[in-house]
């Protein structure tokens, strides 16, 4: 890693050149323009903007690349740049640095594609160094770009690069304007306010911009931890815009990618992202040629590109029917609890026999299904995920080519632990998804409810009842107080709270004679109790909130069991504290 600055001028020099590219994954320039007139201002001051990261391209680490986004005029040359020596024909990725490059090349080589920048001398002189912009002056491109406007008071930015320029127009506008009466006789004077403006233009022409240089044989991997350390408090860069650029043109990911998610509209209500791709053709060559599968970074960004072209297509396909899969399973876009569990599931469908998969993965397999929740339904892991995937891959591919039973990871959940569960929790997306693959019946109105059904998450005791009767509100949002209605019903009962809604339901049921229906739908909903019992619904008072959250635990555990079997362990004493593993 080497560390340097350069000059405005060489800054300039190299963005002119066209020398300092701006890798493809990186956001189109989107800073605000009191942002740019911010910019300006600190570096007229001296003060620091931030050092550029830059990567020297090179044959083995060629990433597609753009040039700086601005439209520089070809008579509008840097004049007086420093060059620090870099050969022009060495190209450099700026890594960290593009919105700030891109904004002192439109501004100082006069590159906006839009818009013209001058800067006021007057109020230079009268406002610089009191934290204002305002003498940075944005105007509308037009047919002409004079030099100078306004009796000479604005001075287009770029001609400040021109010191012999910039001084004789500085010199002019002070001594002849007629803006300046009380130099009119005091010459020294109006010398001395013109050097004091020239003294800013100074300042920004010797203005250094440190610039920190990786190494030229620096790995993709080391490249890889850059990228997400610098983008670690902004937008999120994935391993996906790395394979794009490291790809392109050939194979163009982002192509086939947007060509997937039309294909497959499955992948897109998900959020999928096109990383997941790239993982399973992975394990599905690495199983091939008898490799072990380690989805890494690393070894998705060096897959030949012939090989990406020739699996892309049945790859995407599978993780769409994965997808589709898990929907049957009760997930949606917001409940699903983890996407690393889906692609091994995925390229073991990608592996084999389309009949094969149909049976062992495609339907309903009881073993496939109890393997899936009892993997959604951890605390947490200590395994990255990628080992984890490899592991599932492995044990999925021996079991379905064959019939090697994988072991079955162990459920630790208890009824204390669900009625304490927050909705970050991936066990609680876990629960939710269990709700919508066992819950057949609207708990209201007993109507069918069925995959293309339109659902509310509805809370049994309203969320209101926290200000109203100073229930837990942790208790109110959790699980044990959450049961899927159809979006009717959610309508109707509002803020109705359930002693009332449930008595009402018994007495109708009563006197038509349908109780034994509506006691068969609350255990379908895992409602506690017996609506045959006179008193049942008064077990849904407030008073007896938190004892109807730990019944409803005892069921909803109860229902978990019925999946996952013998892999669940209620045991008081497990540790059930772990790190949440959500990784949507």
């Amino acid at each position: 890693m080497q560390t340097t600055s350069y000059s405005l001028g060489e800054l300039l020099r190299r963005a002119k050149e066209g020398s300092l590219r701006i890798p493809q994954f990186q956001r189109q320039f989107v800073w605000r323009e009191s942002q740019v007139k911010l910019l300006v201002d600190s570096m007229s001051r001296a003060y620091p903007i931030g050092s550029l990261l830059l990567l020297d391209g090179k044959p083995d680490l060629q990433l597609a690349s753009r040039s700086i986004e601005a439209e520089i005029q070809e008579d509008y040359p840097p004049d007086e740049s420093v060059s620090n020596g870099m050969p022009t024909d060495v190209e450099s990725y700026i890594l960290d640095g593009q919105q700030r490059t891109t904004s002192i090349a439109r501004v100082f080589l006069n590159a906006h594609p839009r818009k013209l920048y001058y800067f006021d001398l007057k109020l230079i002189f009268e406002l610089h160094g009191k934290e204002e912009t305002s003498w940075i002056r944005v105007r509308q491109r037009g047919k002409t770009q004079p030099d100078r406007k306004d009796n000479n008071r604005l001075l287009r930015a770029d001609i400040i690069l021109n010191q012999t320029q910039a001084d004789i127009y500085v010199r002019e506008y002070v001594e002849d304007s007629g803006d300046f009466p009380q130099f009119v006789e005091d010459r020294k004077a109006a010398r001395e306010a013109a050097a004091r403006i020239n003294g800013v233009f100074e300042t920004m022409r010797n203005y250094k911009v440190p610039v920190v240089t990786l190494e030229r044989d620096s790995g993709v991997e080391s490249v890889c931890r850059v990228f997400e350390t610098i983008n670690s408090t902004g937008t999120r860069l994935t391993t996906f815009d790395l394979a794009v650029a490291r790809f392109y043109p050939r194979p163009d990911l982002r192509n086939f990618w947007e060509k997937a998610l039309h294909a497959y509209p499955t992948l897109k209500n998900f959020n999928v992202d096109g990383e997941r791709v790239l993982q399973v053709l992975y394990l599905v060559i690495a199983a091939r040629s008898k490799k072990y599968p380690d989805p890494t970074r690393s070894n998705l960004l060096a897959l030949a590109p012939d090989e990406i072209e020739r699996e892309w297509e049945e790859s995407s396909k599978a993780l769409a029917e994965t997808y589709k899969w898990a929907r049957a399973q009760g997930a949606r876009p917001e409940t699903l609890p983890s996407h690393n569990v889906l692609v091994p599931l995925a390229a073991v469908r990608r592996s084999l026999s389309p009949d094969n998969v149909a049976t062992e993965i495609g339907g309903d397999h009881e073993f496939i299904r109890r393997w899936y929740f009892s993997k959604v339904m951890q605390a947490g892991a200590s395994q990255a995920s990628n080992y984890r995937i490899a592991q599932d891959f492995n044990a999925l591919y021996r079991y379905v080519r064959d019939g090697e039973k994988p072991d079955v990871t162990m459920v630790n959940l208890n009824e204390d632990t669900v009625t304490r569960l927050k909705s970050s929790d991936v066990r609680y997306k876990a629960l939710q998804n269990v709700f919508a693959t066992t819950i057949r019946h609207d708990l209201i109105r007993g109507d069918n409810i069925d995959s293309e059904s339109e659902l509310h998450d509805h809370h049994v005791f309203p969320k209101n009842a926290s200000n109203e009767h100073n229930l837990p509100r942790n208790m109110l949002d959790g699980i044990c107080n959450r049961v899927p209605i159809l979006k009717g019903s959610n309508l109707k009962l509002g803020d109705s709270y359930p002693q009332d809604y449930f008595k009402k339901m018994a007495d109708q049921a009563k006197s038509q004679g349908t109780l034994d229906g509506l006691s068969r739908r609350l255990h379908d909903c895992m409602i506690p109790g017996d609506p045959r019992d006179p008193n049942w619904a008064d077990r849904f008072s407030i008073e007896t909130f938190e004892d109807f959250c730990r019944d409803r635990a005892a069921l909803i555990v109860a229902r978990v069991k019925q999946i996952v079997g013998d892999s669940l362990k209620t045991d008081p004493s497990s540790d059930d504290e772990l790190e949440d593993d959500s990784d949507v």
